[in-house]
């Protein structure tokens, strides 16, 4: 299966028809799309793409849910269907979501519920040492294209002992993730779905002791209870992002690895 990495402008000026989708959802669901619809690439709804404004969104609201919505309406025209993940994989929002997309395009929309792999997969990109934005986008890539042999065994080789953890979903903005050093290891919900078990609570409250990391959670998501809970337990720090990284944001997330870095 192909993803499409480039805007909804270029993918309408393409001519091409693309499948939608948000989350994790299960890889049987993707591959009954891609079969119905043979050579349509997927377009990942969850990532900023400057897409109008909807309206159908409330200002304060998760910004990753309004990526959602705001890139299904500003696709629509292009999209052959939406697959959405709606269960504890993803959130509350996502089913909510599913409903309100399928009334302002007209798309079919297929919700599906992710229960995950039997046993987890390695966290291969999680552990590795290498720029954190760079794998955390790859883990959400690896949704619909896996690693390939070269990738995994890549990514098995630059294991390495994480100085920091970075704790959560892939943030809004992206660029939050440049903060951190080469050698944070992933956790929360982004290692779960490079485990392949994006449901899993106790997989994604998972976190080494004495590890100092950051718990991130979007601006009004429900998740940052699981976030605030997680940092008091771990002294690490919790932080939340809505449209913006403040200047204050940033300074904290700064000292706080800076500090942990000196064994402060």
């Amino acid at each position: 299966m192909e993803l499409w990495r480039g805007s909804i402008g270029e993918l309408i000026k393409s001519g091409r028809r693309a499948l939608g989708f948000w989350g994790a959802p299960p890889r049987a669901a993707l591959e009954a799309a891609a079969a119905a619809h043979p050579g349509a690439p997927w377009l990942d709804l969850d990532v900023f793409r400057g897409a109008p404004r909807s309206r159908a969104v409330p200002d304060a609201f998760c910004h990753i849910i309004r990526n959602c919505v705001e890139n299904a309406v500003a696709a629509a025209l292009a999209l052959e269907c939406v697959v959405a993940a709606t269960g504890p994989e993803k959130c509350d929002s996502g089913r909510f979501a599913a409903r309100l997309v399928a009334e302002l395009t007209g798309l079919r929309v297929v919700e599906t519920v992710n229960t995950g792999l039997a046993d987890p997969a390695p966290a291969l990109l999680c552990d590795a040492a290498g720029p954190l934005q760079a794998r955390v986008v790859r883990v959400m890539e690896a949704i619909v294209e896996p690693l390939t042999p070269a990738e995994i065994e890549a990514a098995a080789g630059a294991r390495a002992a994480p100085t920091h953890g970075f704790w959560g979903t892939p943030p809004h903005p992206i660029g939050l993730l440049d903060l951190f050093p080469d050698t944070t290891a992933v956790f929360g919900w982004t290692r779960c779905v490079e485990q392949g078990r994006p449901a899993d609570l106790e997989l994604e409250c998972a976190v080494p002791v004495g590890l100092p990391v950051v718990f991130f959670s979007q601006g009004f998501c429900a998740k940052g209870l699981l976030a605030r809970r997680l940092a008091q337990e771990h002294r690490g720090m919790h932080v939340d992002a809505h449209d913006v990284l403040h200047a204050a944001t940033r300074a904290k997330i700064e000292a706080f690895i800076r500090l942990a870095g000196e064994g402060l």
